[in-house]
């Protein structure tokens, strides 16, 4: 059993110690392009669906669930 922890103790070292080691940057080729107007104007305007949905009042509306009237209780025997 002891020899079970100790190689269990020693993985967990090795990882601990190999994610601390410091790793140079791999050289990447550094690619320029110049933009160009189409790029630009063909961009669609980015919307949030979420913040239309919940700040529309009349989306609100639309899809609000139906407010629904509860039967009052009856008086009496049953």
């Amino acid at each position: 059993m002891s020899k079970l922890k100790n190689i269990v103790f020693l993985t967990f070292v090795l990882v601990v110690l190999s994610s601390c080691t410091t790793q140079s940057p791999t050289p990447t080729a550094a690619v320029t392009e110049s933009p160009t107007a189409e790029a630009t104007a063909t961009a669609a305007p980015v919307t949030n669906e979420c913040l239309n949905c919940h700040t529309e009042k009349q989306r609100l509306i639309d899809t609000a669930k139906p407010v629904v009237v509860a039967e009052a209780e009856s008086k009496g025997v049953g």
